[in-house]
């Protein structure tokens, strides 16, 4: 009887993750929006786009991100760059870049400094939200303030976006390299990114199946303002996620393309950093549940940590399930590796940065509950309120 447990169990967690990233893996590389957007037909009329940049305290990174903006081939652009209560240089830096613009006569930048914020939001939503209400195009692109685009990213996804007939379409960012530890455990991120988001339901009308990523959010205007923006959703810690949420459950038509050639991120500077750099987002998104944790952790151990172990304490003929498993987990994760640019050199350490993300979700939810609510860029935000405002 043993036996027979072992052998099924085996064979189960094989089907459970063929379901879980197969279908999902198999789209990623299918939609990687350089190689799409040449069925695209270029529009007669381009859309005015509104460029939405919160930052807060982004003073290394925010020229470069405004001046790779600046320097797009999209011929109706306007970038309205958000100062959030900066300690640092960020806001003169702003300053500087949007008047090198008008000198130039580039693209059309606009300044906008918060000074304070309302104890009813969080931080970036309100950043975003106001910019929003500043805005002037037909398409909002909410990005972050340490993103790098090529040339062609902006007009390349509006190419799919007119041809799709979207309202709200997300791209997935390249990964700039960096160290070895710290690319193994960005790219397990993206395996759960993989096989946790249900990607191939995104395009479909299921309103569970949506996606929001805060480097690439283009939607309507006319479709943010009819959902309520980020008003709606003003004290959820997931704003990017949510508003994907959000426009997906208002049945509005949603998408994603890897944009892996046109946009390029350093995530975190080091492998600590990945750590700590999820400890405001891991507890959220399981609704800051210690119970929700715990059946992820037990679900974890059954289907990813199993495989890894069984082999070692049962005969070879009722363990072939799990192996097959363990190979069938590498072997998407090289994929995935592959797909954000990390490379091969991860794909030993699928192990090792399993069991890091599990202790960085439960360092979270640690924190969080220990601190009664989020500590973000010198904000704290109380827990009961948190859990009052999810969407």
């Amino acid at each position: 009887m043993q036996a027979l447990i072992i052998t099924c169990w085996g064979y189960a967690t094989v089907v459970f993750w063929i379901v879980l990233l197969a279908p999902s893996l198999v789209m990623m590389i299918r939609k990687q929006i350089s190689r799409c957007v040449a069925h695209t037909e270029i529009p007669a009329e381009w859309p005015l786009v509104s460029v939405i940049v919160p930052a807060k305290d982004e003073a290394e990174t925010i020229e470069v991100t405004l001046n790779s903006l600046l320097a797009s081939d999209y011929p109706r652009l306007e970038i309205i760059a958000v100062n959030d209560r900066s300690a640092d240089e960020t806001g003169p830096i702003m300053e500087r870049v949007a008047a090198e613009a008008a000198q130039d006569e580039k693209a059309s930048m606009q300044v906008i400094h918060i000074e304070e914020l309302p104890s009813d939001w969080m931080g970036k939503s309100h950043a975003m939200h106001q910019a929003a209400q500043c805005a002037n195009g037909e398409l909002l692109l909410f990005t972050d303030g340490d993103i790098i685009f090529t040339p062609h990213a902006i007009s390349s996804a509006v190419r799919i976006f007119l041809h799709k007939q979207l309202d709200h379409l997300c791209l997935l960012p390249q990964l700039a390299r960096g160290g070895l530890i710290e690319m193994a455990f960005i790219t397990f991120f993206g395996f759960l990114l993989t096989g946790g988001t249900f990607l191939w339901l995104v395009p479909t009308r299921w309103t569970l199946g949506y996606i929001g990523i805060g480097a690439f959010n283009l939607v309507r205007t006319s479709v943010y303002q009819a959902v309520g923006g980020f008003e709606t959703i003003k004290l959820d810690v997931l704003d990017d996620i949510k508003l994907g949420k959000l426009i997906k459950y208002h049945h509005y038509r949603q998408d994603f393309y890897l944009g892996i050639e046109e946009l390029k991120v350093r995530w975190q500077p080091s492998a600590w950093g990945v750590i700590t750099g999820v400890e405001k987002n891991s507890f959220a998104s399981f609704h800051y549940s210690i119970i929700r944790v715990t059946l992820a952790t037990l679900a974890f151990i059954l289907f990813f940590l199993a495989p890894f172990i069984v082999p070692f304490l049962f005969p070879l003929p009722q363990t072939i399930g799990f192996l097959i498993s363990v190979v069938l987990l590498h072997l998407c994760y090289a994929a995935i590796a592959v797909l954000f640019s990390s490379g091969l050199r991860v794909t030993p350490f699928l192990f090792f940065a399993s069991l890091a993300l599990a202790f960085a979700i439960w360092r979270s939810a640690w924190i969080t509950l220990k601190n009664g609510g989020v500590r973000w860029r010198d904000t704290i935000y109380p827990l009961d309120v948190l859990k009052k405002n999810l969407y």
